[in-house]
């Protein structure tokens, strides 16, 4: 019978032969002993330990032996059930850890309650590599399979039995163990001491920005960059306070500062941590406490003040990347350091607005006597350059004195590099340490800037070929070598905030407090000036030579000038000559002189010693409208005080917007010119010479003006010689017909090659300017006024990186042109094209890098891409730009919108028929609609109902900054989502809501153009 069946035992006798048993019911199978019922698998134990008691009487050692013998031989017994212990046990132990850690996760813990942890630890992994040979001993056999291995069963049941006992004695430890260290709870945030800045938008702005950062789960490392002096302690500081222990579990600030090292950065934090840190404990050691104690916690680690890169896994800093709800903040002046630290998003923090600015220094400096000079008062908030750091400390000097001389010395002690500014000594130094911190080449470009003088506008290419002329870049033979080092140059100061960006695009401006800097760095230990920059300067303002006589550069901006000035190496002139001064001799001779930029001066004559500049590299004369010609050399070889040369070392010559018409005759005078920028009027003499262009050019330019009748037949000669230049690969040109464009593409011996650092070629109808800004664009083609799409357009569009199409014909979409020439766009702008439908045909193909799209005078266009938007089809989109185009009913439907992942600006504008901004599609369930969306202009649509019809919990509008809705019809408005009109503001409260929260958003950001 099965053992699993039941009898009725009736009269059952005990191996003694008693009476034990009636009328029960036992299992097929067992046996009864002593009265007691066993199961067949447990006899032999029984009958073992019958005949060891048995035994015991009569040879007692005997008896040892053979209770050892057993106690051994249970450990290979019920291997299963034992391996089920374990694993219960072991689970159990897991969730009393977990309730440790809960209880102690704000607090610090004791040395008892962290061996502890990390005793569990250990036998954790212990379990798992039980788990893992579990099988494999089971498995185990011997005697070529005929019976279980025996010796590995022993060993592993003995390993099972062992770790039950651990792991019991730790689940008994856990109940008496005190857990935190001397009950004192550690706080999840400290509160720093701040400056408060309620009105400063700028600062609030970015504080902003930093918490949308913390919320996104992508971001676990984010920089903070910005000049020194621009508040970045105090942004750090007030987001620390901000913070509360619903996001983190601690907050940890650290100072790093200049002079940081790696054990001060340790104690700061295992200090904040309440962790017993001995002096002569080692680096290693230090950093294992702190990696273990915050291994299991939510922290925010906050770096202000990073000077250089910080290995924070080294220091004893879990990896953020591995742990959820982990980050990291740091804040640096160098964006490279953010970069070199592994940051997934960096945030600049800008200077203060002007009103924001005046509105601090007035709360700093308190009231204002009458008697200080309005002007007095302009001029020393002006030297603070909008920096809070310099504006409190000089309004604190300036507090609550109203003495007319001490706001005067203030002003004059600022205005002068050579006075030590003892109120600003902070500000200062930590300018000087930043400069001290560039290569002796990034050096010499950054004191190059301060020539330009407050304010000024830079243009990059302009100080990029100044570097070059003055031999910065020696290593650098060809212009395009020593533009690709400029630009680099360039980046390092931007990214170190020794320069900052204009909002002029291809522009710097050097920060006034970083022009002070070099102006004291170009007076060391009171000596005279290395240079000297003034603007305004009259003619009896020019002080006595031997003033001068260690002056390296002079810059004298819009200054008017007839008389000689001293020796240098440079020169940078906006000059203001009289009608009855003769400017003619304002420079002096000196062979070490390189740069001369008289650019968009008065002057009517070139200075006479001008051809004495033997090592003169680059001259600059753009916008001298009064210049009409290069001075005959005949003419100044009666000069006696110079033997006159013939610039044989001028590299580059810029004479755009000057009278000069014989370029034709004077460009052979410079036999080693690798650059020349010209107007197409100075080409007046062109028609009909012989070839002038010289053969070692690299980079020539040529704006056409739209005066220029003849340039239709000046550009059919100026081919013949572009296309046999070797060297070039810097080109900019109007090709007035596509047949001019195809013989250049065709037979220039220089454009096939790919390494062009840049060209700019308009091609077809020509109306003086461009849209899209050409200075900007390293690959620009613009095609206007076509009927067909030639080949040498489709080539070029491989190099492209902005794109105008104009006024074409025939062309329904940009496809046309093939989506695999336009992969490297990354601006875009179609205009007057009355056939395009879309701008975009197809759902295999993808644009990663356009940023910038225009759609305008479209009649036709019905939609942005035609079919479904692939997967990353337009993921860098950042403007969409969209203009009389009185088809369009929609802007962008659900799905389009939602691969607009970076999408910032949307401009929409007379569009007689739009009706809804984003469409509505059921089968968008899931992801994010917009997310990045700062600007959404609507202006002139007179049907437009709403913005989207069906509210979508993907569009959340969470990053939207400013929306502005002008001439839609108010009372058509019954949104189911936000809708603006520029009627009274008002109206907007009348509007239909059904979620409040989205229209406080709106409220808060509607502009009304009234």
């Amino acid at each position: 019978m099965e053992g699993g069946k039941i009898l009725q035992v009736d009269n059952t006798r005990g191996l003694d032969g008693r009476m034990v048993m009636k009328g029960k019911k036992v299992r097929v199978g067992s046996t009864i002993v002593n009265g007691v019922i066993f199961h067949e698998r447990r006899m032999g134990i029984a009958i073992v330990g019958i005949i060891i008691q048995a035994l015991s009487c009569c040879f007692p050692p005997t008896v040892q032996a053979a209770k050892y013998v057993f106690h051994r031989a249970n450990y290979c017994l019920k291997l299963k059930k034992k391996f089920q212990v374990v694993e219960d046990k072991m689970t159990t132990l897991t969730k009393i850890r977990e309730d440790v850690r809960s209880e102690t996760r704000k607090t610090r813990l004791t040395g008892v309650c962290e061996a502890w942890l990390q005793k569990v630890e250990s036998i954790e992994k212990k379990v798992n590599n039980i788990r893992a040979e579990y099988y494999i001993t089971m498995e185990s056999n011997c005697l070529s399979g005929c019976c279980p291995n025996v010796y590995a069963r022993y060993n592993y049941g003995k390993l099972l039995m062992q770790t039950t006992d651990e792991i019991l004695a730790l689940s008994e430890e856990s109940k008496t163990m005190d857990k935190i260290a001397n009950r004192r709870e550690l706080r999840a945030v400290e509160s720093m001491p701040v400056k408060r800045f309620e009105e400063q938008t700028t600062m609030s702005h970015t504080l902003k920005e930093l918490f949308t950062c913390l919320k996104t789960r992508e971001f676990k490392r984010i920089g903070v960059w910005g000049m020194p002096g621009v508040g970045k302690t105090t942004l750090m500081g007030t987001l620390n306070n901000l913070m509360d222990d619903e996001m983190f579990d601690i907050v940890i600030w650290v100072t790093v500062s200049k002079d940081w090292s790696p054990r001060k950065v340790q104690d700061d934090i295992a200090r904040r941590l309440k962790l017993n840190v001995e002096k002569d404990e080692s680096d290693t050691s230090v950093a294992g406490k702190l990696h273990s104690y915050l291994k299991s916690k939510r922290y925010l680690l906050l770096l202000d003040d990073v000077w250089k890169k910080i290995d924070l896994l080294s220091i004893g800093i879990p990896n953020c990347e591995e742990l959820d709800g982990c980050k990291v903040i740091l804040a640096s002046r160098d964006l490279k350091v953010c970069n070199q630290m592994g940051t997934d998003r960096n945030v600049k923090l800008e200077t203060l607005q002007n009103d924001e600015a005046r509105r601090l220094f007035l709360e700093k400096v308190g009231e204002v006597s009458p008697c200080i000079h309005s002007e007095v008062f302009e001029k020393i908030l002006e030297q603070c350059g909008n920096l809070p750091l310099a504006i409190v400390t000089v309004g604190m000097a300036l507090r609550r004195k109203y003495s007319k001389s001490v706001w005067n010395d203030t002003l004059r002690s600022l205005l002068s590099p050579a006075v030590g500014k003892t109120d600003l000594d902070e500000m200062y130094e930590l300018l000087r340490f930043s400069y001290d911190q560039l290569s002796d080449d990034i050096k010499n470009c950054f004191l190059y800037a301060a020539l330009y003088p407050d304010g000024h506008d830079i243009y990059i290419d302009d100080l990029i070929e100044y570097w070059k002329a003055e031999g910065f870049f020696e290593d650098c033979k060809s212009f395009a070598d020593a533009h690709d080092r400029g630009r680099h140059i360039l980046e390092t100061l931007l990214d170190a905030s020794m320069l900052q960006r204009s909002t002029r695009p291809e522009h710097v401006q050097m920060h006034q407090m970083l022009r002070d800097v070099a102006m004291k760095i170009a007076f060391p230990n009171g000596e005279s000036p290395k240079f000297l920059v003034k603007t305004g300067v009259k003619k009896q303002q020019i002080p006595e030579e031997k003033e001068w006589e260690q002056v390296e550069r002079i810059s004298l901006m819009s200054s008017d000038l007839n008389s000689k000035l001293p020796r240098a190496h440079n020169f940078i002139l906006a000059v203001k000559s009289s009608a009855e001064g003769d400017p003619r001799n304002i420079l002096c001779e000196n062979e070490q002189t390189r740069v001369v930029d008289l650019s968009n001066t008065e002057i009517q004559f070139l200075p006479k010693s001008l051809f004495a500049l033997s090592n003169l590299r680059g001259l600059n004369l753009n916008g001298c409208r009064h210049l009409k010609a290069f001075p005959s050399l005949k003419s100044y070889l009666l000069v006696p005080f110079v033997k006159y040369g013939h610039l044989e070392n001028l590299e580059l010559l810029d004479i755009r917007g000057t009278g000069i018409t014989c370029l034709a005759t004077e460009v052979r005078k410079f036999p080693t010119l690798r650059s020349l920028k010209v107007s197409s009027t100075n080409f007046a003499d062109y028609v009909g010479k012989a070839a002038t262009i010289p053969q070692q050019l690299e980079e020539l330019i040529i704006d056409v003006e739209r005066n220029d009748t003849q340039w239709n037949s000046k550009a059919q000669a100026l081919v013949h010689e572009l296309v046999k230049l070797e060297n070039l690969n810097a080109l900019r040109f109007f090709f007035p017909d596509v047949e001019c464009f195809k013989r250049f593409t065709e037979y220039s011996v220089a454009w096939p090659d790919r390494s062009w650092r840049a060209f700019q070629f308009i091609v077809g109808l020509h109306d003086g300017g461009s849209k899209l800004s050409v200075g900007r664009w390293s690959g620009y083609l613009r095609f206007a006024g076509g009927a067909s799409i030639p080949q040498g357009v489709q080539a070029t569009l491989k190099h492209a990186n902005a794109f105008e199409l104009l006024d074409h014909e025939v062309v329904q979409d940009l496809s046309e042109f093939g989506m695999k020439n336009m992969y490297g766009l990354e601006s875009c702008r179609v205009e007057g094209c009355k056939e395009i439908e879309y701008i975009f045909v197809g759902d295999d193909i993808t644009l990663p890098c356009l940023k910038k799209l225009h759609a305008i005078d479209l009649p036709k266009l019905e939609g942005i891409w035609k079919g479904i938007v692939p997967q990353n089809g337009l993921a860098s989109l950042m403007l969409l730009d969209l203009r009389r185009c009185p088809s369009l009913t929609m802007v962008l439907t659900l799905s389009a919108a939602q691969q607009l992942c970076l999408l910032e600006e949307l401009r929409v504008k007379n569009c007689s028929n739009i009706t809804e901004v984003v469409g509505y599609e059921e089968t968008v369930k899931e992801g994010s609609i917009l997310p990045k969306l700062k600007i959404m202009i609507l202006n002139n649509l007179p049907k437009l109902d709403c913005i989207h019809k069906e509210e979508s919990p993907l569009l959340t509008w969470r990053a939207l900054e400013k929306i502005q809705i002008n001439n839609s019809p108010v009372e058509r408005a019954q949104p189911r989502c936000p809708m603006y009109n520029s009627g009274r503001k008002g109206m907007v409260d009348a509007l239909k809501w059904k979620d409040s929260t989205l229209q406080e958003k709106f409220q808060l950001l509607y502009k009304s153009d009234e």
